[in-house]
């Protein structure tokens, strides 16, 4: 991941998700990138601007600065196994929503390990390599599914997975608890590359008062007035930046 160091206490990965979901994402992707609003991204390999935003990435010259957004709850897998899971894919052989899997058996297993594996591999095949691995609707932080995912990340020698999220209101105790489980074990592989992980609002009090190494996710889409703005929050990404003062790049 590319790390900001606005500070000698704190580094700061801002990482925009979704990229190769449609061409008007990809578009505010590759904005945000050019008015430094965002220092990484990660690619959904399996969905219908995924070709595209290649292309972006090579002319643009973002090499070192995608991961892969894996993705077992959306379109359609690049693999055959999972197609076989009902769990997973439905009849036809389309990703379910995301449904939370506390265990998964010996085929379940292999089946998610050969997906992410191809998903993987469908960014190194369009000239890619990924630094990354995170998740559509944060699927690799169950604790089956994550397990499928270090397992992925130390075959194809990627360094880092972002944590679960662990900054931020809405958790009581047993999400705490499970939360630094997830995170302590990926801490063991030597897989986690920030002490928190959170959205831009989640992140306002530890910017404010911690100085650990943070990462603040992103889903850049083009606002009404022409700014970039994070769909899943509705806030001008700009301003944001403005107000936090964190507009301070290598």
């Amino acid at each position: 991941m590319t790390m900001f160091n606005p500070s000698k206490s704190r580094k700061i990965i801002v990482n925009a998700d979704d990229f190769g979901i449609s061409a008007e994402v990809n578009q505010a992707i590759v904005e945000a990138f050019n008015k430094n609003l965002i220092s990484s991204t990660t690619l959904m390999t399996n969905m219908p601007g995924c070709d595209e935003a290649c292309e972006l990435a090579h002319r643009h010259r973002l090499q070192g600065k995608v991961g892969v957004h894996l993705n077992l709850t959306s379109g359609y897998p690049l693999s055959a196994p999972i197609r076989r899971c009902p769990r997973f894919c439905d009849e036809n052989g389309m990703f379910r929503h995301r449904q939370t899997h506390f265990r998964l058996s010996k085929d379940e297993t292999l089946a998610v390990e050969a997906e992410m594996a191809a998903q993987i591999q469908a960014c190194l095949d369009r000239g890619l390599t990924p630094t990354h691995l995170d998740s559509h609707h944060h699927v690799h932080t169950e604790w089956a599914i994550g397990a499928a995912t270090i397992t992925v990340a130390r075959q194809y020698g990627i360094k880092a997975i972002r944590l679960s999220r662990n900054c931020g209101s809405g958790m009581d105790l047993v999400r705490k608890l499970y939360k630094l489980a997830y995170n302590t074990r990926l801490r063991m592989y030597g897989l986690a590359k920030t002490r928190y992980f959170g959205s831009h609002a989640d992140a306002q009090q530890i910017l404010g008062t911690a100085s650990g190494d943070v990462e603040i996710m992103v889903h850049p889409t083009p606002a009404d007035t022409g700014d970039i703005s994070d769909r899943s929050e509705d806030t001008r990404l700009e301003r944001w930046f403005a107000t936090h003062q964190l507009a301070s790049y290598p």
